[in-house]
């Protein structure tokens, strides 16, 4: 095992290339779980030094992953920008038909 003493903190930049798609599903877990990517790469550094291995374990539920899940499906989701009042009135009128329908059948 490495010994670890407290000596003046000096800091390094850490640079990697990771895919887009799984940086932001990866950053949003770090978020849901109130950390920093920063925290996260500097907890895993230490983890490595002090035991030698590989091994940090910041993760959710089964739940919290689902929920997390479901909020990146959403923001893909397309979006209608309704700008007049009349789209407005047009969009919650067919709205509430669909509603209307889905209740008498």
């Amino acid at each position: 095992m490495i010994a670890i003493t407290k000596q003046k903190k000096t800091q390094s930049r850490v640079q990697a290339n990771v895919d887009s798609k799984i940086k932001n599903i990866a950053e949003s877990v770090v978020k849901e779980v109130a950390l920093t990517p920063t925290a996260v790469i500097d907890g895993l550094y230490h983890e490595i030094a002090v035991t030698g291995k590989i091994p940090l374990d910041f993760s959710l539920t089964s739940e919290q992953m689902a929920n997390l899940e479901l909020k990146n499906t959403i923001k893909q989701l397309p979006v209608k920008k309704l700008r007049t009042q009349k789209e407005i009135e047009d969009f919650l009128t067919m709205k509430i038909n669909e509603i209307y329908t889905a209740f008498i059948t």
